[in-house]
């Protein structure tokens, strides 16, 4: 059984690495909050950490299973850093009434207090922005990737009745672009 434990909110460490490091690390006891809004429990859903863990390994599989031409290093570091905005702004899904631009807003605003003071921060600030601007390959492919990994991880829960999964899916779906992706993510959809 997870166990989850209060993060404080103030510095932990002078050294700025090490502090960001504590920061990220509260990740792993946000749970995403869509899951728990459709009853899957905190004691078998998915952290925010689990969910950037799988998008990465994802993206990764998915980018050789379909030979394509991104630069999947810079695709495993936006993936990582996708998430970062939800350390101090929360798990905001789409049925909380905020919208999108206050979204990034918030985001934007975590994403920068988490890295302020580390000297290497605006690398994984701009990455941070690339992946919700969308307009490079690696971002396009990487927002398709992060709803392909969460209709994964729904049609595992759905595939052992755990929660209300079919709008989760059908929004992992809709964001398909690429040929390839929708016709595995059909595939995925049909073994359920």
């Amino acid at each position: 059984m997870k166990k989850k434990y209060n993060m404080i909110d103030e510095n932990l460490f002078d050294n700025k690495t090490l502090e960001v490091l504590y920061q990220l690390s509260k990740l792993k006891n946000l749970y995403r909050q869509g899951w728990l809004k459709r009853n899957v429990s905190e004691e078998i859903g998915e952290s925010v950490a689990d969910h950037s863990f799988s998008t990465a390994m994802t993206a990764w599989i998915l980018a050789k299973h379909l030979n394509l031409q991104v630069d999947i290093e810079k695709v495993l570091k936006m993936s990582l850093v996708h998430e970062i905005g939800e350390i101090y702004a929360g798990d905001i899904t789409p049925v909380d009434g905020i919208s999108l631009e206050d979204k990034y807003q918030r985001e934007l605003a975590s994403v920068e207090k988490v890295f302020a003071d580390y000297p290497q921060g605006q690398e994984f600030i701009d990455l941070w922005k690339e992946f919700e601007d969308a307009k490079s390959p690696e971002a396009k492919f990487l927002k398709q990737i992060d709803k392909f990994e969460m209709g994964l991880q729904a049609s595992i829960y759905k595939k052992h009745d755990i929660g209300i999964m079919d709008e989760f899916l059908a929004s992992g779906q809709k964001a398909q672009s690429d040929q390839e992706l929708k016709k595995l993510y059909q595939e995925m959809i049909d073994n359920i």
